[in-house]
Order: C-alpha cells, then structure tokens, then sequence
C-alpha cells in the first residue's frame, strides 16, 4: 500500500471517529449504488473495519429500474461483494420514470425521493443511528454551481452538509472531506471492486455537463477553483445556521397563536426586523402552510411578500402551494387548508 492510500484510509478513520461515530456499537446503513465512491466507503467501514469492530454495517442497494438488466445487475453485485465483506444487506426497487411522470417532475429528482424514502425506511426497521451515503467534496462543488446557476439562497449555497436531518433519520456525508480523484486512487490501489454507470458521461444531464464541461474550465481561471466553492459552502451554512436560530428567536417572540389551520403572529416585532431575518420568518410560514413535497417559494415571491408585509395596509397574497398570508395594522397570519399539512408539523 503506498503512503498516499494509507493516508486516505488513516484520515478518514480520524475523521469518522471525530464527527460521525456512533456512542458504543451501533447499526448504519450505508447507501451503496455499485459505483466507486459508495463501493469504496462500503470497503472502509466494512471490509477494513477503520470505524471500529463494533459497527454493525447494512449495505442497502436501491434499483431505479432507469437502465434494465443492468441496473438489476447492480443490485446483485453490491450484495455479493456486501456479503463477502461481512455486511448485511437491504434491497429496494421502484421505477423512478413512471413516479416521475405520475407526479409530473424528472426522472432523477424521482429517483433521489424513492432512493431515500427507502434508505430512512430501512435505517427505522433496524433502529440504524444514521445513513452514510458516498458524496464526496466534488459532489457538493456540482451541486454548489448547479444551485448557483439556477438561482439560489445562503441556505442553498449551504449544499450537501455533512450531516443532516431527513424524516426523523440521521444522515451522514463522511467523504465530504475528500475528491472523487483521491477516492478513485485509493479504490483502485486497495482492490474495492465497483461498477461503471455509463450514464455519468451522458452530457445531457447537468450535473455530468457541470462535471467535464464547465468545472474544467473554471479551472483554468483558479486549478483550487473546487477549495474555493467549498469554503463559500461551508461559510454559508455557518451564516444560514446562525441567521435561521435568530429568525426562530423572532417567531417565537411574535407568535400570538397558532391553531391548526392559523398562525398569528404581531406584526411590529417582524416588519421592523432586518430583512434576511423577516425572509426567513416568510420562508418558515410558508413551509407551515404547504403541503409536504410543495416546492420551494422562488426569491420574487419571499421578496414579493416581504414588501406586502412591511407596506403595512391590510390585505392578503396566495401562499405557494396553497394557503394565504394576510395582513392588517397589528397582526400578520398565515392561513393553511384544513385538510394541508405543512413541513412545520414533522
């Protein structure tokens, strides 16, 4: 093994034990597509058992049915190689074109929904403390530039955090900290065996555009460009993490009610609040109207409702994906449906 594989496989135990691993023994499952990045945090955690021999490791496998027999054949190999490793193993299929064309979005944000409703599933039935999944630090540098591109927030610019919160279930990124390059090498130079997805050279998708065709180029201009996406990720979360906690200090202060289908709240304490504060206030009483799965408001609407808010005459603008927000001289409320259920119940 050459010092540069070493190192990976050293720095990445440290990195485990210092921000994800469990108290005592524990279950994760680990999201493995058959591809390097998740074949290779499969072989760290249980083929080199780098977190510890106390781990339990539950390899789980979701087929997309997006490539026919060999996306079956993907399912297959994760197990075997799982198997071999001395990692249980979970398997989940759903056909992520037809959820896509029920519900009328794309085929891969269909196959991110089914993918993790599956994976927190699992992590439930077998009480797991978390789902680690295989994003590496170039994962976060596409996304930070797609969101970007597309138009986006602090809190958008805050992509892929290294752990987060989805349906109740803990998930973990603990390769954020390191390329798809270094992956790749130590992958290769260990022997952790993976499969090629030949979609990921497809330049039709965004993502694998952002990867060969514009990342290159940024390059060109600063060959650290990707260190310099990431350190603005990670300043916006910490900005966003601070910003959110002060606007739920706000909210908390306003709230006068808050009934099954309104939220009072008074209106002084939030018009004179600072913009990204009342923003924010904005965002969280429109997750609390909208339906889950509502998509998010776009910046004109927040901006748009911002300034209804603060003209300070009474009236009322819709609520994206259903419900009203309405104002008069001393008090701010959103109203829901009766049969909605916004984000701010889970």
């Amino acid at each position: 093994m050459t010092r540069r594989t070493h190192d990976l496989a050293v720095a990445f135990g440290d990195h485990w034990k210092r921000y994800f691993a469990p108290q005592g023994a524990g279950t994760v499952v680990v999201a493995v597509s058959g591809g390097v990045d998740s074949m290779a945090l499969l072989a760290l955690l249980a083929r080199d058992r780098v977190a510890g021999s106390e781990l339990r490791v539950l390899a789980a496998h979701f087929d997309h049915r997006t490539r026919g027999l060999e996306s079956a054949e993907d399912g297959r190999f994760v197990a075997e190689v799982a198997c071999r490793w001395g990692a249980d193993v979970e398997l989940g299929e759903g056909d992520a074109v037809a959820d896509a064309n029920a519900k009328g979005g794309g085929p891969q944000a269909a196959a991110r929904e089914l993918r993790y409703r599956f994976l927190t599933r699992i992590a439930a039935e077998h009480a797991a403390v978390s789902v680690a999944t295989g994003h590496h630090r170039d994962d976060r540098v596409e996304t930070v530039l797609l969101r970007l591109v597309r138009g986006t927030s602090p809190e958008g610019l805050a992509a892929l955090a290294p752990i987060e919160q989805l349906h109740g279930v803990l998930i973990v990124r603990p390769l954020l900290a390191f390329s798809r390059a270094s992956i790749l090498a130590w992958a290769e130079a260990t022997g952790v065996p993976f499969r090629d997805d030949p979609s990921n050279l497809e330049t039709r998708y965004p993502r694998n555009r952002m990867r060969h065709e514009v990342l290159p180029l940024l390059a060109e201009f600063n060959p650290r460009v990707d260190e310099a996406i990431v350190r603005l990720s990670a300043l916006a979360g910490s900005d966003s993490a601070f910003l959110s906690a002060a606007a739920d200090d706000l909210l908390s202060t306003a709230t006068e009610s808050r009934a099954e289908t309104t939220w009072r709240l008074a209106a002084a304490p939030l018009v004179d609040a600072p913009t990204a504060l009342l923003s924010r206030a904005v965002i969280s009483g429109w997750a609390w109207c909208a339906p889950r799965r509502t998509p998010p408001p776009s910046g004109e609407w927040i901006a748009g409702a911002v300034a209804f808010l603060r003209r300070g005459r009474g009236g009322s603008v819709p609520v994206p994906g259903g419900g009203e927000l309405r104002r008069s001289t001393g008090w701010i409320e959103f109203e829901r449906r009766a049969n909605g259920r916004g984000d701010g119940d889970e």
